[in-house]
């Protein structure tokens, strides 16, 4: 079970250095002082990844008897992360582009922060990737995965709710250049998972 909450903290460690939209969104409500807007659309992203794990892992525990299925999901997750490890290695910049929100209404926030993750892609494909590995991994033990799992979106809360809340103090002194590499780096590990995933399930 410490195995499964610490892999789960790396996961969440992992995932903190992410640079999509919610990210940009955070770090923008953060350097207006807007802390409770912060907190509303960490929540409404919560939910969202929380329900995406929770649909990803029941369609995986259906298919787990379906050996050459299960097989071909792994190889479809494993490519899934190389995929998305490598568009972050790749990058050449960052997209500092951020849409515009409005910080009177933090129900919008929620929602927004729950739409925009839920209507993105790379998102639903990573928790995808995600979750297939940690079948395999603790083979199919509910109790582990759960814990996992747990242990990863807390994690993500905690920090982009840290990312709002550091971004006045933390943005002046953290440059592209820095914010790149660390893309980069987080590109790296999320190939091998996904090279892991697909040829030592």
């Amino acid at each position: 079970m410490l195995e499964a909450i610490g892999n789960g903290f790396m996961s969440g460690l992992v995932i903190c250095t992410f640079f999509g939209p919610i990210f940009f969104m955070l770090t923008d409500l953060g350097l207006k002082g807007n802390l409770r807007g912060v907190l509303y659309l960490s929540l409404g992203t919560f939910l969202s990844d929380v329900l995406t794990i929770l649909i990803v892992y029941f369609i995986a525990q259906s298919l787990v008897k379906h050996t050459t299925l299960i097989n071909a999901l792994y190889i479809a997750g494993g490519l899934v992360l190389v995929y998305i490890g490598f568009k972050s290695f790749t990058k050449t910049k960052i997209d500092t582009a951020h849409p515009v929100v409005d910080r009177k209404h933090l129900r919008q926030l929620f929602v927004k922060g729950f739409l925009i993750n839920s209507t993105n892609p790379n998102v639903f494909f990573f928790w995808f990737g995600a979750v297939m590995f940690a079948v395999n991994l603790y083979k199919g033990n509910t109790s582990f995965v759960f814990a996992h799992f747990v242990t990863t979106v807390v994690m993500v809360l905690t920090t982009d709710i840290g990312k709002g809340y550091g971004a006045s103090l933390l943005r002046p002194y953290v440059n592209d250049k820095a914010m790149l590499l660390l893309g980069k780096l987080s590109g790296i590990i999320i190939m091998g998972f996904g090279v892991k995933l697909m040829f030592f399930h």
